[in-house]
Order: C-alpha cells, then sequence, then structure tokens
C-alpha cells in the first residue's frame, strides 16, 4: 500500500470520515469494497445509486432526454441502459456532458443516505470519481490499482468481451497514472484476492486512527 503525499483539503464533515474507492474498470476495487463491508463498514455504490435514479427519477430522466434524445429509452418510456450506453458512450464529450446532468442528483441522494448513517467512517465506490469531481467531497480517495494484463484478463472473464471493446472502454476513463497522481493511498492489485484482503484490513487499520 502506498500514500502519496497530497497538498489538497480535505473534506470535513462534522468529524466523520468519507472514504472513496476508486480504480479503473477490471482493477478491483468492487472486490476490495466486499472486503470492506466484511468488516461491518457501510459502502455506498455510485452506480447503484445511479441506476436507481434512471429508474425512479422523473426529473433526471427528463433532461437526459432532452439532452441525448429519446433513443436512450426502451418501448415503456424508461432508460435503456443499453440504449443509453451506445449513445452516450460513444465518446468523451457525452460521458462530460451526462456526468454534468446525473451527478449532482447521485451527490443529493448520496448525502441522504450518508445522513442515516451513524459510523464515524463511510466509504463511496466510484470508477470514475476524479472525472465527476466527487473526490473533492471525500475525507480521502484510495485507488486500487492493476496493472492493464490483468484488468483485461478480468473483464474478458467476467464478461467474456474481446480486448479490443475493453481498450476502448478503458480510453475512456481517466488514465491510471493519473489516478495515482491524486489518489491519497494505492492499493496495488496484482497478485491474489487473498493479499487484497490483507491490504484492505490494513488500510482500514489504518483509516480507524487517522
Amino acid at each position: 500500500m502506498h500514500m502519496p503525499s497530497k497538498t489538497r483539503s480535505k473534506a470535513v464533515d462534522s468529524g466523520r470520515l468519507k472514504i472513496g474507492i476508486t480504480g479503473g474498470i477490471g482493477s478491483g476495487k468492487s472486490l476490495a469494497c466486499s472486503y470492506i463491508e466484511k468488516l461491518g463498514y457501510k459502502v455506498i455504490y455510485a452506480d447503484r445509486v445511479a441506476k436507481e435514479l434512471y429508474a425512479s427519477n422523473l426529473e433526471l430522466r427528463k433532461k437526459l432526454v432532452k439532452a441525448f434524445g429519446k433513443g436512450i429509452l426502451d418501448d415503456s418510456g424508461n432508460i435503456s441502459r443499453p440504449n443509453s450506453r451506445k449513445i452516450i458512450f460513444c465518446s468523451k464529450k457525452n460521458i462530460k456532458r451526462v456526468n454534468s446532468i446525473v451527478h449532482p442528483f447521485v451527490f443529493a441522494e448520496m448525502d441522504k443516505m450518508v445522513s442515516k448513517i451513524k459510523d464515524r467512517m463511510v466509504f463511496f465506490e466510484a470508477a470514475i470519481m476524479f472525472e465527476s469531481g466527487s473526490y473533492k467531497r471525500m475525507s480521502y480517495v484510495v485507488l486500487i490499482y492493476s496493472n492493464q494484463q490483468n484488468r483485461i484478463s478480468r473483464i474478458r472473464e467476467r464478461d467474456n468481451a474481446t480486448v479490443s471493446a475493453i481498450k476502448n472502454l478503458m480510453k475512456l476513463q481517466l488514465d491510471e497514472h493519473e489516478k495515482a497522481r491524486r489518489a491519497d493511498f494505492i492499493i496495488s492489485n496484482n497478485t491474489t484476492p487473498a493479499e487484497l484482503k490483507q491490504k484492505v484490513n490494513a488500510l482500514v487499520r489504518l483509516l480507524k486512527v487517522l
């Protein structure tokens, strides 16, 4: 586990620590978060919050349709994940645009969720924590880092995707070296799940005394 020195100011919330967990696709951040949950801590997943809002928030749906057209809807008038991916995730420009629409709704919903949690430490998992600006809302940001070969291997096994499709997805995300430069802690995940678990446990022990 590496701990780069940082100069950015930390988010303060009445003594509560907000810990961001991020990493590129296939890095193992979801597995790391599962270990955190087993230690008894709450993890809020940004993508799950967004999915729920796509289904339930009419104001968000209207804004997305206005920005990208009715092609992002299914036959029932709901947001279609496959349709929206084809339209929105075809360019960095569209991704930036959808993020500017969706993230204020996600942040507001996360704030509601946090207000109901009594623990001193709350964890947030987000693949695009730096791109969305949500890192500014965190006390510390942890990067789960894995080399490209391992990431591609995991995604191929998980999603049965082609190497070219995986690399195209990676190109749409912020460069891993840039994420490492911005992160407060870096956990390398290039070996076994057991070693990742040990590193996560060590990180949580450290965070408890900060």
